[in-house]
């Protein structure tokens, strides 16, 4: 996403606090867009939507919508990584023209792989009537046609219209969606509505990146067999990428399955002590990550960008030692001064727990989980940022393994600690510290270790 970085860095110089504001405004639409929207939107929903189609209609709707966040975010996230991969390198060999293909190749595989389990899961697993599976299959394939929108929106600077995007997709979500339900056409209703507002982010987005990268617009399945012809530029990384999506669900799956499941309309299982103090803590790392990836994308860029350019350029040993052990000083200093930054965060937000319980209506049952998450949420905050700069380093075997230590960790304690039921939460934070840990380690060997990725691991004349 480095393209996102010339943009950013415009509102960065300005010298003033608007400047900076916009500047990590839209960092957090483009790190976290659909994140947000879907949040703010449940909300919206869920507090409007009880007084007027009930309760009942409300949380089926919202169990629904997590389910579809949670299918679509596991379907993109290799696919994306991929097609980030091969734009790319497309644009490092000036290939422009080609980039207009391989997006829509990618929509296409992303809609077909979509629809066929998202129909499964409501319709034949859950069980849902014709309607409700419809609406459902429409919803989830628009979140993850704009989860692949937003892994390309770093070719786009506009990020104004970005943002404007998703500010108006949301608004048509929470309007149109209560308004079906209010017509009589209940949870079906609310999905539709909800699906339109998110096809609405999309459409914009779609017309941003189709501007950008001007192309004869080929058949689709034509598109599709090119896409698919190609090999993979890594299959490390597309695995990698699926087995992080399910590392950040695997725990509220394993809840679900347990003693804490609750069981609401058409057979759908959740848990409410679980699910909403979790989606809080996640909420509170949003802008300190935002911020992180705005220093990804300008500062450490720029950096990287100068390392690899006394490499390529034939500097001397000397030089290029130097600008390594500047950016391995600047990138710890950085992550770990953010990360001291999170846990203050954590810690506030951790005492106003009371606060946040009765705003939101939540039993007291919630606070000690909600405390929990935030503590784990810190530690989820520094293991995403170590492995950022992993992935930017194209240092695939690492992010590979950290990936699967993160899942395993996630899932199997959970799992053991649900014995005891005042220690449901514990299992999240001692996962995401032991991952956390052991990626900032293998942050700083990948830092150390520099050079040898760059003329070895990473050299196509080398890999062959």
């Amino acid at each position: 996403m480095a393209g996102i970085g010339f943009a950013l860095s415009r509102l960065r110089s300005q010298n003033n606090l608007a400047g900076h504001s916009m500047a990590t405004g839209h960092a957090i639409m483009v790190t976290a867009g659909p994140w947000i929207v879907i949040m703010i939107g449940l909300a919206l929903i869920s507090w409007l939507g009880v007084p007027l189609v009930g309760r009942e209609m409300t949380t089926t709707f919202r169990v629904l919508v997590i389910y579809s966040f949670a299918l679509s975010l596991v379907v993109t996230t290799p696919i994306a990584l991929e097609l980030n991969l091969r734009v790319s390198a497309e644009l490092f060999e000036r290939r422009f023209e080609r980039v207009h293909g391989i997006y829509h190749g990618a929509l296409g595989v992303a809609a077909l792989i979509t629809v066929a389990l998202a129909w499964l899961l409501f319709s034949v697993i859950i069980g849902l009537d014709t309607t409700t599976a419809t609406a459902a299959t429409f919803c989830v394939l628009q979140v993850s046609l704009l989860w692949l929108g937003m892994s390309m929106v770093a070719a786009i600077r506009q990020y104004t219209i970005v943002t404007t995007g998703f500010t108006m997709g949301l608004s048509v979500s929470v309007v149109l969606g209560l308004s079906l339900a209010s017509l009589g056409y209940g949870v079906a209703g609310l999905l539709a509505g909800f699906g339109a507002g998110l096809f609405l982010a999309f459409a914009i987005l779609h017309g941003l990146i189709v501007q950008t990268f001007p192309g004869r617009v080929q058949p689709l399945t034509k598109s599709l067999l090119a896409l698919i012809a190609r090999p993979m530029r890594s299959v490390t990384f597309v695995i990698a990428g699926l087995l992080g999506a399910l590392a950040v669900w695997i725990d509220k799956l394993v809840v679900w399955q347990s003693y804490e499941g609750t069981a609401i309309a058409h057979g759908l299982i959740h848990a409410p002590r679980y699910d909403v103090p979790m989606f809080i803590a996640y909420l509170s790392i949003v802008p300190l990550m935002s911020i992180v990836s705005i220093w990804l994308e300008t500062d450490f860029f720029t950096a990287y960008r100068k390392y690899r350019d006394i490499v390529h350029s034939g500097g001397t040993l000397r030089h290029i030692e130097a600008q390594r052990t500047a950016i391995t000083w600047q990138t710890t200093n950085t992550i770990f001064s953010a990360f001291v930054i999170q846990i203050a965060i954590s810690l506030v937000l951790a005492l106003a727990g009371p606060w946040i319980v009765g705003l939101l209506g939540l039993g007291l049952e919630t606070l000690q989980v909600l405390r929990l998450a935030l503590i784990g949420a810190a530690f989820h905050f520094l293991f995403l940022a170590c492995v950022g700069v992993i992935l930017f380093m194209q240092y695939s075997r690492a992010y590979f393994l950290l990936q699967t230590a993160f899942l395993v960790l996630n899932g199997g304690l959970t799992y053991a600690l649900l014995a005891n039921p005042d220690a449901l939460g514990m299992g999240y934070v001692i996962a995401t510290g032991g991952a956390a840990i052991v990626a900032y380690g293998v942050m700083v060997n990948a830092l150390k270790i520099m050079n040898r990725l760059t003329f070895v691991d990473n050299n196509p004349a080398v890999a062959g």
